[in-house]
């Protein structure tokens, strides 16, 4: 009876020390690993404004950033900029790759912005000369347009340096080489893209979301026109942005050659030449606004002088608008545009 005892026992300490012994444990349960690759976003959601901006980049499963050697895909297709900025809302997925690595996939939100508080206005520069007898057959039809629709405001430009044409600009040259004319007539949109005569495209300009207003405060004291030129801002952005104010004077009448357009003789005497430019308070390309003043809800404002000695002052026009920079990341064109006749003051509208 003893001996069977102790003989039980010592299987029972047997079979215990050999469930026990290292090798045999369990296996563990395995752990989620970090993902090799993650996209990490500034923000998750966007306000499709054309400017809010949502900055991505690319960590390795280290949390280095690797967004240099990476290759980012927008909605599958590659996209070559760390910062995004949309128009359209809509839902957005981005992912990255790099070498044989991928990323999961994020979803970026663009938000509708709402109604702009500001009217869009369009900025129509029209490269012409009262000698040239081919300009009638675009100035006419062009000014007919505008003239009813004054969201629509156009400058005349005249010139080249040289031509007998009185009312030639006198950074006339300056201004057709950076946009891009190579004759007359020419008429540039926004400073970004030459009209092909078509009224629809126009239209089309005026239908954009207004990202800033312009208002104006002027007065004259003699010849000196003060303008107190106010931008206020419906976006946030970083982008370098510039004003330009300039003096036209509108109505002026004097005889324009014209080589059979509309029935008309040859020359047209005592032709309306709408919106001449005469002089301005700016660099023709603008003036910088200051960065910390471009935050949506912020009014820049600042005071300018125009000298009209020897215009008609009750033709008078003062004219603003905002644009970008040169390096605005491939970003150009005018933003909005205000004008006002001299004396008068035109608020945010």
């Amino acid at each position: 009876m003893y001996h069977t005892n102790s003989f039980l026992a010592l299987l029972l300490l047997l079979v215990f020390a050999s469930c026990s012994k290292p090798g045999n444990e369990p296996d563990p349960v395995p752990q989620p690993q970090p993902a090799p690759l993650s996209i990490q976003l500034s923000r998750n959601e966007v306000a499709a404004d054309g400017f809010d901006e949502v900055r991505i980049a690319v960590k390795d499963q280290n949390n280095v950033d690797v967004t240099s050697s990476s290759t980012i895909y927008l909605n599958n297709a590659v996209y070559s900029s760390t910062t995004f900025f949309t128009s359209t809302s809509g839902s957005y997925k981005i992912r990255a790759t790099r070498g044989n690595t991928n990323s999961e996939e994020v979803t970026l939100i663009a938000n509708a912005p709402g109604t702009s508080p500001f009217t869009q206005k369009v900025l129509i520069e029209d490269f012409t000369g009262t000698w040239c007898g081919i300009c009638p057959g675009t100035v006419i039809p062009l000014d007919a347009y505008t003239d009813s629709r004054p969201n629509l405001i156009s400058i005349g430009v005249h010139g080249p340096a040289g031509s007998n044409d009185p009312f030639k600009y006198i950074y006339d040259p300056q201004l057709r080489t950076t946009l891009g004319v190579t004759g007359v007539p020419t008429v540039i949109l926004n400073r970004d893209s030459k009209w092909n005569n078509n009224t629809a495209v126009l239209d089309q300009l005026l239908q954009k979301r207004a990202a800033l207003g312009l208002a104006l405060e002027t007065s004259v004291v003699g010849t000196t026109v003060t303008v107190k030129a106010k931008v206020k801002f419906d976006v946030s952005t970083s982008l370098p942005l510039k004003i330009v104010v300039v003096l036209a004077e509108d109505s002026l009448l004097y005889n324009q050659a014209n080589y059979g357009h509309y029935g008309l003789p040859n020359p047209i005497v005592n032709f309306r030449h709408k919106n001449v430019l005469r002089t301005a308070a700016t660099d023709i390309f603008g003036d910088m606004i200051p960065a910390v003043s471009t935050a949506k809800g912020t009014t820049w404002e600042k005071e300018y002088t125009l000298n009209a000695a020897g215009y008609n002052m009750n033709h008078a026009r003062v004219i603003a608008f905002v644009l970008f920079d040169t390096n605005a990341q491939n970003r150009k064109g005018v933003l909005n545009v205000q004008i006002a006749r001299a004396g008068e003051t035109k608020n945010f509208d």
